[in-house]
């Protein structure tokens, strides 16, 4: 998993870094700095899940992050240079807003998952009970019939 997290944050920082370079406006930039936050959500989330990483994945989580906060830093810097850091300082509260949202989905969704685990284990318990309960019923009721 961080693999795949360290190559999306590749893809989207040097993806932002090209259409920095040749964007006429800094507008038409939002949809690589999405992707780039997207993908530093998913490497953070990532690294949170891994319990033990190698060393390699170690060392590539924590340049891919540098490069983050290389890309990060230089964006800024052309919107500063743009004097627009008021689209700056909005687009990061959106930004973490949606981050916060997404974080709260997944937590949604393994609370769901949890619960319909714990249903299914249920429904086995209950059929196993049923499944042995009923032949010792059909038993006592012909040894009594019988007897």
């Amino acid at each position: 998993m961080i693999i795949e997290a360290v190559a999306a944050v590749t893809t989207a920082c040097k993806a932002l870094e090209m259409a920095a370079g040749a964007a006429n406006n800094i507008e038409s930039l939002g949809v690589f700095i999405g992707r780039m936050g997207a993908a530093e959500f998913d490497l953070q989330r990532a690294k949170n899940s891994t319990r033990t990483m190698s060393e390699a994945e170690a060392a590539k989580a924590v340049m891919a992050e540098e490069m983050v906060r290389q890309s990060r830093q230089n964006i800024k810097d052309v919107f500063l240079a743009t004097n627009r850091m008021d689209l700056w300082d909005d687009m990061q509260k959106k930004m973490a807003e949606a981050r916060r949202a997404r974080q709260e989905e997944i937590k949604r969704l393994e609370a769901l998952k949890r619960k319909q685990r714990k249903q299914m284990i249920e429904i086995l318990i209950a059929i196993a009970i049923v499944l042995g309960l009923v032949p010792i019923a059909i038993g006592l009721v012909v040894w009594w019939a019988t007897s």
